[in-house]
């Protein structure tokens, strides 16, 4: 069987900085721009092979409040000169402050923050990669959303996100259900190794999600009794994720954006990245 073809994205999120070669990791201060370290990890991922990265929307720097239309201009036009399309946004806020009264305000304006500058950058970068698929300059958020998450806050993120012409990739688990919301703007995300840390079958999760599968990652987890079962570089024998058959599972359900690695918690990024790269040029 033929491998499904996937452009590929590197999820800024938790890269190593110092094994990577952008910065000194372990002297940066907290709270410092890091809006130099994100340009030269766009350059870094495009001279690996990536055709896409996706932002980290926490990233001092890159954080919407910290970007004027000069500074998401000046964003978009780094992702244009190296070729590069924005896949779309990550938002890891803890779950828990979309339902705290303590940090609602505050988790709802990043939300709605990080979707007003995915429109904007989907708009400015749509032209880096030719591509006839509709929809594709369509904007992404990926975060996760507490199941109990109140219904005016929900309504108010998806209604941001609808005009905007954005959609929201829940990867809360368990999976939200069809019926939870009839909003489009709210769909799901995938990441393998959360589903298989979690007892989860990816495949059967991305068959269930269907065409409301909005953002996928490629990731993967060891097989027990390998480094306690943490995550690890997709595509390596240690691994248990059947690449093949999750690839088939993402073509069969029409999805069609670029697949996300993320290389959070993943010990040898440069190399996990290699591999994700080899798996979209060929069979694993």
């Amino acid at each position: 069987m033929l491998l499904p073809r996937f452009e590929l994205s590197l999820s800024l999120a938790g890269l190593d900085a110092a094994e990577l070669g952008f910065g000194p990791e372990g002297t940066r201060r907290a709270g410092s721009d890091r809006g130099a370290e994100a340009r030269a990890a766009i350059a870094w991922a495009r001279g690996r092979g990536f055709r896409a990265v996706q932002l980290d929307a926490t990233m001092a720097g890159v954080r919407p409040r910290d970007l004027d239309r000069s500074g998401r201009r000046d964003l978009a036009a780094t992702m244009r000169r190296a070729d590069l399309d924005c896949s779309g946004l990550d938002l890891w806020i803890p779950p828990d402050h979309f339902t705290d009264p303590v940090h609602t305000d505050r988790a709802v304006a990043a939300v709605t923050g990080a979707i007003d500058l995915a429109a904007e950058l989907a708009a400015l970068t749509s032209s880096a990669i030719v591509s006839t698929t509709p929809g594709r300059s369509t904007g992404v958020v990926s975060l996760a959303l507490p199941k109990d998450v109140r219904s005016d806050v929900l309504g108010l993120l998806t209604e941001r996100a609808l005009s905007r012409s954005v959609r929201i990739a829940d990867h809360a688990r368990p999976m939200r259900e069809a019926g939870d919301t009839d909003s489009d703007a709210l769909g799901i995300g995938i990441d393998p190794a959360e589903v298989l840390s979690d007892g989860g079958d990816p495949v059967a999760e991305t068959a269930k999600a269907g065409s409301r599968l909005v953002s996928a990652r490629l990731t993967d987890v060891a097989r027990a009794g390998m480094r306690g079962g943490g995550r690890i570089a997709a595509g390596t024998p240690a691994g248990r994720l059947d690449v093949l058959a999750y690839l088939v599972a993402l073509a069969t359900a029409g999805y069609s954006r670029p697949v996300v690695a993320d290389l959070r918690g993943i010990p040898g990024q440069a190399l996990a990245a290699e591999h994700a790269v080899d798996i979209m040029r060929g069979p694993p």
